[in-house]
Order: C-alpha cells, then sequence, then structure tokens
C-alpha cells in the first residue's frame, strides 16, 4: 500500500523519528449539512487496482478485488489545533455494489506525509489504500487531516490527540450523512485503521468513538499499527538519544525547579522544526508537540497520549520489533496498560518480516489488516 509509506527524507535519522512519534477549545461537533455534496474524482476497474496492488509487491490474491471503486472528495466542518472551525476534506471510496447492497464501513487513517498531493483526496490512483480496501467490498473513508487537501496552509496538529480525533469522527459522521443521502447502504459494521501517525490517529478516534458513538454505526474493531501511542515516552526516547553535551532530553526534562525561559524554548522549538520538516514539503506543521516537550518534558505532552485506556471493542496492534522510527515498545505498552484497565481483547501481532523495522513491515500490515477485517467484516 504505497500510500501508506512514509516519504524519504534527507534528514538525520534522529530527527525523523522525533517527527514521527510527534486541547483544543470547546467546539461542539457540527451537526452535518443537509445538503452535503460531495465531488466525484475517479473510478477504477477491479483489474486496475489488483494490478496496481501486485506492482506495489504486496502478494494479494486477485479473487479478492471484487469490485470497481468510485472516489469522491468531501469537504466538511471540523477544528484545528488551535480549537478553531475549519474546512477539511477527506476521500469517499465507493465499491460498485448492487443497488441496496449494504457494505461495513472502512476509516483509513494515512500517515506522516510531507507533500499535499499524498492526501488522500489529492492521491487518486488505483494503488492508494482507500482504492484498494474499497474494491474488497468496504466502503473507506479517509481524511486528509487538517493542513491538507482543502485545509491546505492551515497547521497541521501533528499528533495532537483532540483535533486529530476530531478529523476522523467529524469526517466519519459526515460521510454517512452523505451516504445516507445518495441511498448507499451501510450495514452498520464501522471498521478503523492506520499505520505510523496513522496508527496514532486510530487509536485516538478509537477513544473518542467509544466516548461519542456516532448514531447507526458499531465500532467492530480496530487495527492500529506502528504508531506512537505512548508519546511521552516515545518523545524522551529520541531526545535522550542526542550526541549533544547538553541534550534536549536534559533540558526539557529538568522538571518544574528549572523551567527554561520563553526565549530558550522559542529558540529551541524553532531549530528542531526546521531539521524535522524537509525543504520541499509543502505542509505546515504545528510545533506545539515539541514546544510542549521542550517547555515541561514528558509532563507536557502526556495529555496527548493514547495508550492507556480500556477499549471495549476488539484492539488489534500490529508493530514491528526492529522499528527504530516509532519504537515497539509503543505497542507492548498499550497492550499491556489496556489490559491492565480492563480491555477484554487486545492483541498484538509483530511483524515478521526481516528486518521487522517500519518501511519493511508495511507490505504484511496490509495482508494481516485484511485477514484480521475478513475474521469480522460482513456483506463484503
Amino acid at each position: 500500500m504505497r500510500a501508506i509509506e512514509p516519504s524519504p527524507l534527507k534528514v538525520p535519522l534522529i530527527t525523523v523519528s522525533i517527527l514521527l512519534v510527534l486541547s483544543c477549545a470547546k467546539v461542539n461537533a457540527a451537526t452535518p449539512n443537509a445538503k452535503a455534496n460531495a465531488q466525484k474524482l475517479a473510478s477504477f476497474t477491479s483489474e486496475q487496482i489488483s494490478t496496481a496492488v501486485s506492482d506495489l509487491g504486496i502478494s494479494i490474491p486477485d479473487a479478492l478485488f471484487k469490485y470497481s471503486v468510485s472516489l469522491y472528495r468531501l469537504n466538511y466542518p471540523t477544528i484545528d489545533g488551535y480549537g478553531k472551525k475549519v474546512i477539511a476534506s477527506g476521500v469517499i471510496a465507493i465499491p460498485s455494489k448492487g443497488i441496496n447492497m449494504p457494505s461495513p464501513l472502512l476509516s483509513f487513517q494515512h500517515g506522516t506525509i510531507f507533500q499535499d498531493k499524498e492526501a488522500p483526496s489529492n492521491d487518486l490512483n488505483p494503488g492508494a489504500p482507500p482504492a484498494i480496501l474499497a474494491s474488497l467490498g468496504y466502503i473507506t473513508v479517509a481524511a486528509d487531516y487538517v493542513g491538507y487537501g482543502q485545509s491546505k496552509g492551515k497547521a497541521h496538529p501533528y499528533l495532537l490527540k483532540k483535533p486529530s480525533a476530531r478529523a476522523v469522527t467529524d469526517f466519519i459522521k459526515h460521510a454517512t450523512h452523505w451516504l445516507k443521502q445518495t441511498n448507499i447502504s451501510l450495514n452498520k459494521q464501522l471498521f478503523l485503521t492506520g499505520y505510523s501517525e496513522g496508527g496514532y490517529v486510530t487509536m485516538a478516534a478509537h477513544q473518542a468513538l467509544q466516548a461519542r458513538p456516532i448514531a447507526g454505526l458499531n465500532l467492530t474493531a480496530s487495527i492500529p499499527a506502528a504508531g506512537p501511542y505512548h508519546i511521552s515516552r516515545t518523545l524522551k526516547s529520541f531526545t535522550s538519544l542526542s550526541t549533544n553535551k547538553q541534550t534536549i532530553a536534559n533540558l526539557a526534562d529538568s522538571g518544574n525547579d528549572q523551567k527554561l525561559s520563553p526565549i530558550i524554548v522559542d529558540w529551541l522549538t524553532d531549530k528542531i522544526m526546521d531539521q524535522l520538516i524537509p525543504d520541499n514539503s509543502d505542509v505546515i506543521f504545528q510545533d506545539t508537540i515539541i514546544r510542549d516537550y521542550v517547555r515541561n518534558g514528558s509532563a507536557g505532552v502526556a495529555q496527548h497520549n493514547v495508550y492507556a485506556w480500556q477499549a471495549t471493542a476488539p484492539t488489534f496492534l500490529f508493530h514491528g520489533r526492529n522499528d527504530v522510527t516509532v519504537p515497539f515498545f509503543n505497542a507492548t505498552d498499550a497492550r499491556d496498560a489496556m489490559t491492565a484497565r480492563g480491555a477484554p481483547n487486545v492483541s498484538l501481532i509483530e511483524c515478521t518480516t526481516t528486518p521487522a523495522d517500519h518501511e519493511a513491515c508495511i507490505p504484511e500490515y496490509g495482508k494481516a489488516l485484511i485477514q484480521l477485517l475478513e475474521n469480522y467484516a460482513q456483506d463484503l
């Protein structure tokens, strides 16, 4: 699944790692517009999709790709990382089934991207994840997130829990409203999945949907993969690897008795962000996660952790043990903390690829995802 692969970066591994692992004002969820409209973007045959998957080097039987797919772009209101209202966008991928044939709904959350052209509603090719998953029989929705698509130019609230979840839950709400208007049937099943940043956003959205379910949908299962769920530990782990005499970790985790001056906080935040973002990026990344860590250490970003809570729906964590981009402890911490809090069905599936690192495990994630979904999905 090409579109979920992290973009190649010509920056030090430590800076890439920080970005990849790297509260809003109270705004009520917007009510879906009674006359929501979606723009048709493209259509692909099942043969085009299966060929694209083969070209990506993912061995999935051609017979699984049953349906041609049409892609639509839908704009919708949500909130940005500062709690302000914004119009965002996403793609809806619809399999060409017969009239009144229902489908399960699958929400796919994309990984870290630095080019707006790679956002789901801009990435119009048969090998993109929404098209692939829809061809299997799922109506697939994929939010662009704030900062991409319709909201390009706004700061992307990278790994901020509430706005990350809202971008997804608001899109699901408006997409299902549009589907109902268009007389496209859902069977009430809802699945969530995503890799890397998408894994984090999947977990954040899962938690939000459990707290506030969407009428007419039942969260059936969640498959977050290779995500930095334990953000505070992950940031501390990476910043502690610095070879500088005075590391960012030492500065940031010095405790309440040694606060950094605002000037130093600004300088460090700007310096880190300049190293993190590739020169050719056309996406603006909000610096809150870095600024709060520099200012207050692990405690400053603890509110954005998503690893320790009680999930009621089955949750399948996928991760590679040799992942140095998003450390494997994120998966084990989440499994252990969620189980300790009484989550009845949390499993960790280890990537078996050699080496089991962040990029190499992506194809296996795709195959594992399809198999896991098939265990629960109906009406495919």
